[in-house]
């Protein structure tokens, strides 16, 4: 049964808020054994999992495209169990539909953890060939390769483009584009508003990172909302932020 939260809800407005934004569509969550869906724009939600990084538990974003044609995915929860959970949501929430495709935005667990689940659901899994690399090296079966430094995608009635800005949280992030909504899903390339400090970790690159945010800033400088790979949503204030982040890093 779908039970809708309304104080998560209640707290992602407020958060818009505080980021300056406009929320121009209402945000209602709906929760799911760990699994969470925000209604960001009409055809647009991200969920939300969390999974241990470190031995603390960590929440962490992709998002959920309705398309004409089917449900696309951006990223994977941190797991195949929360995987099949958010595969249990979308058959009650867009009953009928089947996700076709996903894209996964670089070779972390938040992000490719629940790959065999896709898989096995018969989800045709996008990525560059870098990403692919790295996830069969960990073990999984390696996504398609498919995607180019720019990639321009069409699934049925909505339109994204991949970007790959170079090195940064790791070597293969990339962020996806919905010129529709004005919405760029940053990953973790990007940090929330309410982020204090760049936690270090395994193969990433401080001194590139900066370069990699400023080329999508000037790629996309008409934004209007922003989802970082952790935290709350906010708008084009986050990828300076990120910036100011990195230096106070240093």
């Amino acid at each position: 049964m779908r039970r809708f939260t309304l104080f998560i809800a209640g707290l992602f407005l407020l958060g818009l808020f505080t980021a300056g934004m406009k929320p121009a569509h209402a945000a209602e969550g709906s929760e799911l054994k760990g699994v969470t869906l925000t209604q960001l724009a009409p055809h647009v939600w991200m969920h939300t999992s969390t999974g241990m990084a470190d031995g603390r538990p960590v929440p962490a974003n992709g998002l959920l495209l309705d398309t004409s044609k089917g449900i696309v995915l951006i990223d994977t929860p941190w797991n195949d169990s929360l995987t099949e959970q958010l595969m249990t949501q979308i058959n009650q929430q867009f009953p009928g539909k089947r996700m076709t495709d996903a894209i996964v935005t670089h070779a972390h667990d938040d992000r490719i953890g629940g790959l065999n689940t896709l898989y096995k659901y018969g989800v045709k899994v996008h990525s560059t060939k870098l990403t692919a690399d790295f996830a069969r090296k960990q073990g999984y079966a390696r996504p398609l390769g498919d995607l180019k430094n720019v990639a321009k995608l069409q699934f049925g009635d909505m339109e994204m483009e991949t970007f790959y800005p170079g090195k940064g949280h790791t070597e293969d992030n990339i962020t996806v584009w919905l010129p529709q909504d004005k919405l760029l899903f940053g990953g973790c390339l990007i940090k929330s508003l309410e982020t204090k400090e760049i936690v270090p970790t395994p193969g990433f690159y401080p001194d590139q990172w900066p370069r990699a945010v400023q080329k999508v800033m000037k790629r996309y400088q008409d934004i209007s909302i922003v989802v970082p790979g952790h935290g709350s949503p906010g708008d084009g204030r986050l990828l300076p932020h990120t910036i100011s982040l990195l230096k106070e890093n240093k």
